[in-house]
């Protein structure tokens, strides 16, 4: 049922049985329609008591209304004899974010941003046309935003997720990194499935890292991203391996992952100097993505660059 509803969010309340109440906050992509909640059907299927906090937009849950929704369900907080915290990306930095405002326990994150203000977070451009002044002023983690034991998980080899997991453990305290390599920003769903997302927040609870590293090396040998991560991986350093894993594994990414495979070994393509590769995998891409724009303008630059080559070469053809 829902509990409270403004502008930015909803909040829905689950009853269960659970010991702990799970509050959760979904992630960009998921949004308000008055009837679900990120982590719904794994608090249903074991019948967690939750408060689900979501978005009616890509918002990074703004302050004033994570404020007023917590005094609405004030009394139902307050019955719960712990609080644990549980998102991804965005979801994943308000569990952060707002620790202390909800007295948490727990906080588990999964790949969260330390902000999405441009000027804070140069390094990450993603999320920037999310960004509003006016609902996110001051909106970066701080060291006075943690309480209790936070959980951040995150894939070392996504440079930026890194960097910004790096920066709020620096300024959060009692906050474990815990890497799962070869996930990429979907990190979340290495641990998809009732039993082994219930071990994962059981591990949190015991603050037992010996049992939490375990699952994560269980949950990233089977990882249904892991292929397409080791082959995004292998572009910059090792093009025979990505070219590999995407001829054996290749048929199994989805549309985007595909797409973007493609795009990323295309400009790889073109950094060697093999425009003509480039472009055939820049048709590719597009024709999984009919609708990307940026790949039908990159196919134009590229057209321009192979014009010149040729002009520069007196006419001749591409080799």
């Amino acid at each position: 049922m829902i509990v409270y509803s403004d502008d930015n969010l909803e909040v829905m309340h689950r009853a269960g049985s659970s010991p702990y109440l799970l509050v959760t906050f979904n992630e960009m992509e998921m949004q308000a329609n008055g009837s679900r909640y990120w982590g719904q059907r794994f608090c249903d299927k074991a019948d967690i008591a939750a408060l689900g906090f979501i978005s009616r937009r890509p918002n990074w849950f703004p302050a004033a209304s994570i404020v007023k929704a917590v005094e609405a369900v004030a009394p139902i907080l307050r019955a719960a004899p712990e609080r644990i915290l549980y998102g991804h990306s965005q979801g994943g930095y308000a569990a952060l974010r707002y620790r202390r405002r909800f007295d948490a326990t727990i906080a588990i994150a999964f790949c969260p941003q330390v902000s999405i203000d441009p000027k804070a977070v140069p390094f990450d451009g993603r999320f920037a046309r999310h960004f509003s002044p006016e609902l996110h002023a001051r909106m970066g983690i701080a060291p006075d935003h943690a309480a209790g034991r936070a959980y951040l998980f995150f894939d070392p080899f996504h440079a930026v997720d890194r960097r910004h997991a790096e920066r709020i453990a620096a300024l959060q305290e009692r906050t474990h990194l815990i890497p799962v390599h070869m996930t990429g920003h979907g990190t979340v769903r290495a641990f998809t499935g009732t039993a082994r997302a219930l071990s994962l927040i059981e591990a949190c609870r015991d603050d037992d890292l010996a049992r939490l590293r375990a699952l994560v090396r269980t949950a990233r040998v089977a990882a249904p991203m892991r292929p397409y991560q080791i082959a995004m991986t292998a572009i910059a350093r090792h093009r025979a391996w990505a070219d590999r894993f995407h001829a054996r594994f290749g048929a199994g990414f989805s549309p985007v992952e595909r797409a973007n495979f493609l795009y990323h070994r295309a400009n790889r393509h073109i950094r060697d100097g093999d425009l003509a590769t480039a472009r055939t995998m820049l048709e590719d891409a597009l024709a999984s993505q009919p609708g990307n724009l940026g790949f039908a303008h990159r196919i134009a630059e590229l057209d321009g660059r192979i014009a010149r080559s040729r002009g520069a070469d007196g006419g001749g053809t591409l080799s």
